[in-house]
């Protein structure tokens, strides 16, 4: 199978114009789109040096496995392969531990999830096979319609994962890749049915017709197209906005509905590995302390996940808070938070337990158990609010007194599964063999995670895939604070102790208006143990490297924590202490401190805010579909130019004119050559029209024009041409062709091929001066000869008419051999007759002027 570079090509470009189905999925474009480009060209480039070497489909197929290994190591583990290309064992493990960090990430991660490496191998891997499966379906199954298949499940991706949809722009690229695919699908059907009635004897074309009908099909397809993107825009549906939603996926209304919730665990850790620094919160208070969004009670062995939230009518924020149920000390804060469009959650951020929210709009409600206030109807994008809020603050003496049984409704907050590491059990026994009470082992716990060996860095933490607690806390030691909350809460669970994550932020930077701004660095998890005579506490196993997260008054930092503080005296216990983070602190910085081990790796994750912004994935989105049309736009010109080099450049053994075959094929080449010119700049040629009267057609056309219109744009070196020349040319082009048309083989006699060639070009620079600007710029960007003609190249179909004429000739002499030498007199009369009739065929003078155009 030849390589076929026009359905190659579209099914390439349909491929790269469905990946922007993934655009919203990920934060940012570049570091995703740019490996998915380069692995749509080598999935294309392999298929296409399969058929070139017509390799069998079979052996195709692992030809393009071997491309995606190659493209794989290339993109990802580099450094693991001989000479940066050839993979080793090194490379297949540094593969597999990247193949199942992002299945981690997929679990993990919320839309649109940020640059991770494990996430970028999928979605390389994904899209290459994608791209195999169309070319295969488009190219060697010709079936180009059945290719829009494999597209839908990029489409199908983000359709199930993104509440709103994969957006318009997205929806309108896949819709022109799929009309183009059956655009093709329509040229390879239409040339099923034979080829087309020539346009010359010699001319063995095949293609769909052209001009009105292609016109016709192409409006019927941009109308369907706008017909699918207006309608569902302006039909009704639940949110009153159209059919297609423009609220993200969220609803409207105060009765029942549900919501896509993602894990709140998820979305901490997206914040803090985004790769900019987003303002999503302003908080005016005189208190600063931790916002609370939810808590995380449900363990599967791997990740703590949100237990299902029910409220009632009766819960509702606008109905009015319950008291607080908590025992011991406790601090009142107020205030003032201003939410941005940037942040959007279904649980709003709270500083503790609130006992009263003014200004909040929308259907909130209050799920007791884990003192969450959520919404399944809105979300927190542009609230404003003041809420008033509790929280507790016991004393040290507090704690240690505690005592009493587990009520049976905190079952789930002790629940573990049965096939944890037993080395958990023997850690917990190591770390509180000198404690007695229940808050002395707590205690205990959260000192041993802000020792040594423990190193917060965002980069190393392990991911939530088997084993990774483990691996946290026996081998790497190395994470931030979902690993550190999610530790302190299972070691406190083998305790018998009632614990979960809570997930929030930190106090923000203090601004000079006195409000505090809250950014995406500030995302924050730390764990919540219950005790019987306090209730739900704080604590702080984390210690992050820009000292947002200080130990609280009731559990102070002990002797081996690097933030260590003198305890608290008695004095301190009979004044009540702030809670976990009630000092202002100052915002994160973009990396480790300078001291800490992490900061001796580089880091990534952080960004100055005041740098310049990247530009918006749409706007990227856009930049690739205007590339892609203007490739799309020069694939007409650039198949002309191959075009005509092709037929000018001389034939194989042509080289002198007593090779009769092959100088007639070049002749047939040439005046193709010409005939396209003519259509080029509007000039028509009937299919009926002999050579002398094509030729009277374009003297026409020169005689219309003033002699003085030569341009400076004129091709080759044309520039310099009279008329005169270019009507002699004419002439002898014409003789050219009738001779190697109508004459007997035998007795063809033409110009040589350089000959031709010069008069081919000395034409078609006179033609090109004097057309006017607009015809010569449609010509050169898109030639109607390229655009009015398929099928067969004009250089295959003068080979094929060459081949067919000498072919009979062949045929005749043994026909007239087989006759044998009965009369060689009537042999001889008959040659020199038809050498007669050679003679008195009369060329066409270069003095000859039609008075018609």
């Amino acid at each position: 199978m030849r390589v076929r570079p026009v359905p190659t090509a579209v099914a390439a470009v349909a491929c790269l114009l469905s990946t922007s189905a993934l655009t919203r999925l990920f934060d940012g474009t570049m570091w995703w789109f740019g490996p998915v480009l380069i692995a749509a060209v080598v999935a294309v480039a392999t298929a296409a040096v399969g058929r070139q070497l017509r390799l069998p489909l079979g052996v195709g197929l692992l030809l393009n496995l071997v491309g995606l290994v190659g493209c794989l190591t290339v993109q990802c583990a580099r450094a693991t392969a001989v000479l940066g290309v050839l993979p080793t064992p090194e490379t297949a493990s540094t593969l597999r531990a990247l193949i199942a960090d992002g299945g981690s990430d997929i679990s993990r991660l919320a839309t649109p999830v940020p640059h991770r490496p494990g996430l970028v191998i999928l979605t390389v891997t994904g899209v290459y096979l994608t791209v195999v499966a169309v070319d295969l379906i488009v190219v060697a199954l010709e079936r180009p319609t059945l290719g829009g298949l494999p597209l839908l499940a990029l489409y199908a991706v983000s359709a199930a994962i993104l509440p709103g949809g994969v957006g318009l722009v997205p929806f309108v690229l896949g819709a022109v890749g799929f009309v183009t695919l059956m655009v093709l699908d329509g040229r390879i059907g239409f040339g099923r049915w034979g080829r087309s009635v020539p346009t010359a004897p010699w001319q063995l074309e095949t293609g769909p017709p052209g001009g009105r009908i292609t016109v016709s099909a192409l409006g019927v397809a941009l109308a369907a197209l706008l017909v699918a993107v207006a309608v569902p825009a302006g039909l009704p549906s639940l949110d009153g906005t159209g059919l297609v939603s423009r609220k993200g996926g969220y609803g409207a209304g105060d009765g029942p509905s549900s919501a896509s919730v993602v894990q709140p665990i998820v979305s901490v850790s997206q914040q803090l590995h985004a790769d900019t620094e987003v303002p999503l919160l302003s908080v005016r208070t005189d208190t600063p302390r931790y916002l609370r969004l939810t808590a995380l009670e449900n363990f599967d062995g791997q990740l703590f996940t949100l237990r299902a939230l029910n409220a009632t009518r009766d819960n509702r924020v606008s109905r009015g808070l319950p008291k607080p149920d908590i025992a011991g000390g406790t601090v009142e804060t107020t205030a003032t938070i201003t939410v941005t469009d940037r942040f959007k959650e279904l649980y709003l951020p709270v500083p503790g337990t609130p006992t009263k929210i003014k200004g909040l709009v929308g259907d909130w409600r209050l799920a007791a158990p884990t003192n969450t206030i959520f919404s399944t109807r809105t979300s927190t994008a542009g609230a404003h609010y003041e809420v008033d809020a509790v929280a507790p603050n016991p004393t040290q003496a507090e704690l240690v007194a505690s005592s009493g049984p587990v009520p049976a409704d905190l079952a789930v907050d002790t629940a573990l599964p049965s096939n944890l590491d037993p080395r958990l059990r023997q850690l917990l026994n190591t770390i509180t063999r000198n404690a007695h009470t229940p808050y002395e082992r707590v205690y205990a716990i959260q000192e041993y995670l802000r020792g040594p060996p423990f190193v917060y860095d965002l980069d190393g933490a392990p991911t939530t895939q088997e084993g990774a607690l483990s691996t946290f806390l026996f081998d790497k030691h190395v994470g931030y604070c979902e690993q550190f909350a999610s530790a302190m809460t299972v070691l406190v669970r083998l305790l018998g102790v009632p614990a979960r994550v809570a997930i929030g932020f930190v106090p923000g930077e203090r601004q000079a208006d006195g409000s505090y701004l809250v950014t995406n660095r500030q995302a924050h998890a730390w764990p919540e143990v219950w005790f019987p005579s306090t209730g739900w506490v704080s604590f702080e196993p984390t210690r992050r490297s820009d000292g947002a997260t200080a130990a609280p008054s009731y559990a102070p930092a002990g002797a081996a924590d690097p933030d260590s503080l003198p305890a608290p005296g008695s004095d301190s216990e009979a004044t009540p202490a702030p809670a976990p983070g009630s000092e202002p602190v100052p915002v994160p910085t973009t990396g480790p401190t300078p001291g800490s081990a992490a900061s001796q790796a580089p880091t990534t994750n952080g960004t100055d805010t005041s740098a310049a912004p990247s530009l918006p994935g749409w706007a990227i989105v856009l930049i690739v579909a205007a590339v892609l049309v203007l490739v799309l736009l020069a694939v007409p010109a650039t198949l002309r130019i191959r075009r005509r080099r092709g037929r000018l450049r001389p034939v194989r053994g042509g080289g002198t004119p007593a090779d009769g075959r092959q100088s007639a094929e070049q002749v047939h080449l040439a005046w193709t050559e010409l005939l396209d010119v003519a259509a080029d700049l509007g000039v028509t040629i009937r299919p009926s029209d002999s050579p002398r009267a094509g030729v009277a057609r374009l003297a026409a056309y020169l005689d219309a024009e003033p002699a003085d219109g030569l341009s400076d744009a004129v091709p080759d070196d044309a520039a310099a041409t009279t008329f005169p020349e270019a009507r002699a040319a004419l002439g002898r082009l014409a003789a050219a062709e009738e001779r190697a048309r109508y004459a007997p083989p035998e007795l063809v006699d033409v110009p040589a091929p350089t000959e031709v060639t010069r008069d081919v070009s000395v034409v078609a620079g006179v033609l090109w001066s004097v057309a006017p600007r607009s015809r010569r710029i449609i010509g050169q960007i898109m030639p109607p000869s390229v655009c009015r003609r398929g099928g067969v190249d004009q250089r295959d179909a003068g080979a094929a008419a060459a081949r067919f004429r000498w072919a009979a000739l062949g045929r005749r002499r043994d026909r007239d051999e087989s006759v044998g030498d009965a009369d060689p007199s009537d042999r001889g009369a008959r040659d020199q007759a038809q050498a007669q009739a050679a003679q008195d065929r009369e060329p066409v003078g270069s003095g000859s002027r039609p008075t018609g155009r």
